[in-house]
């Protein structure tokens, strides 16, 4: 399966240097995204073989709408996205998730298999007076110091983790992929990312009304 990821020029020299690419951690900020990280990081070891027993994944693109990857645009390049790698992997070592879905889990937000189910556990947070605010801050330690610990918190929470799964899906037109490791002989093509004003890579993009698109929303509309 042909897959694109970005990364830097650190990441390429240690590619070329070694011959195969890993993540490498004191790239990853954990404050941040460990919550996350743990989670895909479990996933991953129960589906696919980690023979070298690494501890982080590679992030690539699998699908963007009708391309591998988001279209470049104009606008500020995205930090550490010096080079994009185009290379390929079996199937049986990619983790692939719906990028829609995933961004439920960077705000411990439920995700619901359809309307009604949406409408349920939204009536069960405004019950127990649990607010998305207090929700988030489980995963988030980086911006909140603390969260709640009593018993209707904690049940929920494990209720939207268990909700993740459904984030492990084929059935949507942007998925992104883990891979624990590239080898240099499954590269198919390097470029070099020069220009200064065009973005690649990314679909977190300012967009020209100054707005971010909102992921969970695009997702709400889908439902039936």
């Amino acid at each position: 399966m042909k897959l694109i990821t970005f990364q830097s020029l650190n990441a390429l020299k240690d590619l070329l240097n070694k011959g195969y690419l890993e993540a490498n951690s004191n790239f990853i900020d954990l404050k941040k995204s460990e919550a996350t990280y743990s989670w895909v990081i479990e996933k991953m070891n129960k589906v696919l073989n980690n023979p070298h027993q690494i501890h982080y994944p590679i992030w690539c693109w699998v699908k963007c709408y009708n391309g591998i990857c988001p279209p470049k645009h104009k606008g500020t390049p995205v930090k550490g996205f010096d080079v994009k790698i185009t290379f390929n992997k079996p199937k049986k070592e990619i983790f692939i998730t719906d990028f829609r879905r995933y961004s439920f889990l960077l705000n411990n937000m439920y995700i619901p298999k359809n309307l009604l189910d949406k409408e349920r556990f939204d009536k069960k947070l405004q019950k127990l007076n649990i607010t998305k605010e207090e929700l988030k801050a489980l995963s988030r330690p980086d911006k909140y110091e603390s969260h709640r610990m009593d018993k209707d918190y904690l049940n929920i929470c494990n209720e939207i983790k268990k909700s993740f799964d459904l984030c492990i899906t084929e059935e949507s037109d942007i998925l992104q992929g883990c891979v624990w490791r590239i080898e240099l002989d499954e590269i198919e093509k390097i470029e070099f990312l020069s220009d200064p004003k065009t973005c690649y890579g990314s679909l977190n993009y300012i967009r020209k009304n100054g707005k971010r698109s909102n992921w969970r929303e695009d997702f709400y509309k889908k439902l039936k």
